[in-house]
C-alpha cells in the first residue's frame, strides 16, 4: 500500500511540474536580434509577453486589424508588455517611449466620429494634442474635424483616430528599427529622405506639433519620402495597404 501511496504521490507531482512548465511558456516573440517584441492577443484574451522594459517601449507596426491605443489596448510593466482586445503589434524595446509604471497613463487616445456625428473624448490638453495616426478614410484636419478644448479632444465629419497627449516625456532622439523611417521638416522647408518604399508608406508616429497629413505636408513616391510645413514623424516603409 506504501508503494501505491508513493507512486500517486510521485505522479501527481509529475503532472503539477509539467502543468507548470506549460504555464511557464513565455508569450512573444522576439525580432531583429532581440530589439522588437512580437505580442499577439488573438482571441480578445489579455497577453502578457515578458520583456525588459525598462529603457522604454514603443509600438512601431500594429499588425492586427484591432486597433492598438496605449493604456487601453496595449501597455508596459516591469515585466513586459500586455496587449488584449485583439491588438497584435511589434513593439521597440530600449529606444525611449513607454516604461513601467506608465501603461496606464494613456498618452495616446482614441476619438472617433461615427455616422460623421460630433464626438467628444475627454483628456488632459494643457501640454498639446498632436494626431498619432488617423484611423478613418474621411480626413482628420486639425480645426476642421477634429480640435481640442480645455477637457479633451473633439472629432467631427467622420475623423477617426488616435491622439498623442504632448508634454509627457521628451520625444527620444533614437535610431529607428529597420522598415521605419524618420524625417523632419526643419524650419518649415520641405526634405525629402531616401528610402525602399516598397509596396506603400504610413505614417506610424507623428513627432511634431504641426500636423502631419498625407498629400498635403508629407508623401511619398519610389525613391522614398517628403514632408514640409513642419512635419516630423516616423514612416513604416514597404507597408501593404488592406482594403476597405
Amino acid at each position: 500500500m506504501r508503494n501505491v501511496k508513493a507512486a500517486i504521490h510521485l505522479l501527481a507531482f509529475a503532472a503539477m511540474a509539467c502543468a507548470g512548465m506549460v504555464r511557464a511558456e513565455p508569450a512573444g516573440e522576439r525580432l531583429f536580434g532581440g530589439d522588437v517584441l512580437r505580442c499577439a492577443s488573438s482571441n480578445e484574451e489579455t497577453v502578457h509577453c515578458p520583456a525588459d522594459t525598462r529603457g522604454g517601449v514603443r509600438l512601431i507596426r500594429r499588425t492586427s486589424g484591432k486597433p492598438c491605443v496605449e493604456g487601453t489596448t496595449w501597455g508596459a510593466d516591469r515585466g513586459g508588455v500586455w496587449v488584449s482586445q485583439g491588438c497584435s503589434a511589434d513593439f521597440v524595446l530600449g529606444k525611449g517611449g513607454s516604461g513601467a509604471g506608465s501603461t496606464r497613463g494613456a498618452r495616446v487616445i482614441k476619438c472617433e466620429s461615427r455616422g460623421g456625428r460630433w464626438n467628444h473624448c475627454p483628456a488632459q490638453t494643457e501640454a498639446g494634442v498632436a494626431l498619432a495616426q488617423q484611423l478613418s478614410k474621411q480626413p482628420c484636419l486639425r480645426n476642421q474635424s477634429w480640435g481640442t478644448d480645455a477637457s479633451g479632444v473633439w472629432v467631427a465629419s467622420g475623423c477617426r483616430g488616435e491622439f498623442r497627449l504632448l508634454g509627457a516625456e521628451p520625444e527620444p532622439e533614437a535610431t529607428a528599427p529597420p522598415n521605419v523611417l524618420r524625417c523632419e521638416s526643419r524650419d518649415r522647408r520641405a526634405r525629402r529622405c531616401d528610402g525602399e518604399t516598397g509596396t506603400g508608406v504610413r505614417m506610424v508616429k507623428q513627432l511634431s506639433k504641426s500636423e502631419c497629413v498625407e498629400g498635403r505636408s508629407w508623401g511619398f513616391d519610389a525613391h522614398g519620402v517628403w514632408v514640409e510645413d513642419g512635419c516630423r514623424a516616423e514612416f513604416e516603409l514597404d507597408f501593404r495597404r488592406s482594403g476597405g
